[in-house]
């Protein structure tokens, strides 16, 4: 871990954000085993003093950063999701050679260095679940195998965002069934605005795995059809197909609830075939996607194998084929990817953001892809990011305008 060089000369503290006064980019000073005044962090009125200043600071994680910084805005994300203190972001292009900076609180340095290195030293000074930097890789025994463990994985954690949604889905519809038969006669204890809410939500749920199906499709099914033997993927394929009537009479259900008298017998009946047909969605897309982890995941080295032996890709880029993989979902990774997260357990999530940040070939987009999710972490308590990812999606939905 490099800590930022010494500035080579004292200046004046400018506004975070504001190009030194003499022109250069120069980094803040470091004292390792004291506390340092950065003019980055620190840009206050002469009349404050530095003591003043730390103890306002003290227990804060500040990152600073250009506001186009991936790594920046990587950094912020994952001390959301760590939950480990207050956080502040604050825009400065003044950071050395464009790394964002980070100071853990107001007794530490301030250091600057590569995303694995600033993600590194939060996991050390904040432990527990989630570990944001990424995990040490096991060396692939081959650019194939290497190149199928990434596709392999962005799948399998695709999957279980679809699940915990429907499942999520599932469980407000049970609950508002449940409560439907509490009710005494003449009184209303389901809400229009609880019934739009749950529109919303399947919608997503259901965009999210409409797309996740496309990019098996296109992407991963021909090939493997062809690497193997003919009809190998035929019962995924129908699988999908009989997953679309399913999902489209649940879309359905939820449409009619909102033209009914809330409350009405018909309106808790169409509830109640509506938790039916959910329950029996969630049965067979587990299967699925079971069958197809089992079945279809373990066939992706093979089929890499093929490709190359018929000279469509090199071993030069072996994250290539996981960002075509990642490029193919255009809604999950753009109006929908803070949704999709809340879909992830703390550590599925940090899985999934290397995965994006290390396969994602547009900076803007990725800039864009953290930026959203950041922001509505920021409207959530820790104890819901870090312990049940459905209610979190709940919760942020109730609070959306």
């Amino acid at each position: 871990m490099g800590n930022c060089s010494p500035s080579p000369r004292r200046r004046r503290p400018t506004e975070p954000g504001s190009p030194p006064l003499d022109g250069t980019v120069s980094a803040p000073t470091v004292t390792v085993n004291s506390i340092s005044v950065s003019p980055y962090a620190l840009a206050r009125s002469p009349s404050v003093s530095a003591a003043a200043v730390d103890a306002e600071d003290a227990g804060v994680v500040r990152v600073y950063g250009s506001d186009g910084c991936p790594v920046a805005w990587r950094l912020r994300v994952s001390l959301l999701y760590k939950a480990a203190a207050p956080l502040h972001f604050t825009p400065s292009e003044a950071a050395p050679l464009g790394r964002p900076v980070l100071r853990l609180s107001a007794a530490d340095p301030e250091v600057c260095g590569t995303a694995d290195e600033l993600l590194r030293q939060v996991d050390a000074r904040f432990e527990g679940k989630p570990r944001v930097a990424p995990p040490e890789r096991p060396r692939a025994a081959s650019p194939a195998a290497a190149a199928a463990a990434e596709v392999a994985e962005i799948v399998r954690l695709q999957h279980r965002s679809a699940e915990r949604h429907l499942e999520g889905v599932a469980a407000k519809v049970a609950e508002m069934v449940k409560k439907g038969k509490k009710s005494g006669k003449g009184r209303t204890v389901v809400e229009a605005a609880e019934v739009r809410r749950l529109g919303k939500w399947y919608g997503d749920a259901m965009e999210v795995m409409l797309e996740h199906a496309r990019m098996e499709e296109t992407l991963i099914f021909p090939d493997i059809q062809r690497a193997s033997f003919p009809g190998v993927c035929d019962k995924v394929n129908e699988q999908h197909g009989r997953h679309l009537p399913m999902m489209n009479g649940i879309k359905e259900d939820i449409k009619t609830l909102l033209t009914l008298e809330l409350g009405s017998p018909l309106f808790h009946e169409v509830l109640v075939n509506l938790s039916v047909r959910l329950k029996a969605l969630q049965d067979h897309t587990k299967e699925h996607f079971k069958e197809e982890e089992s079945d279809m995941l373990p066939r992706l080295e093979g089929v890499r194998r093929m490709q190359r032996e018929e000279g469509k890709v090199s071993d030069k880029s072996s994250s290539a084929w996981a960002s075509e993989a990642l490029a193919t979902m255009e809604v999950t990774h753009s109006k929908l990817f803070p949704f999709f997260m809340t879909g992830l357990l703390p550590q599925e999530a940090m899985q999934y953001l290397d995965l994006v940040c290390r396969c994602t070939k547009n900076t803007r987009h990725l800039v864009s892809m953290l930026r959203s999710l950041a922001e509505r972490l920021e409207d959530a308590n820790p104890s819901i990011i870090h312990n049940n990812p459905t209610k979190l999606y709940e919760h942020l939905l109730v609070k959306s305008p």
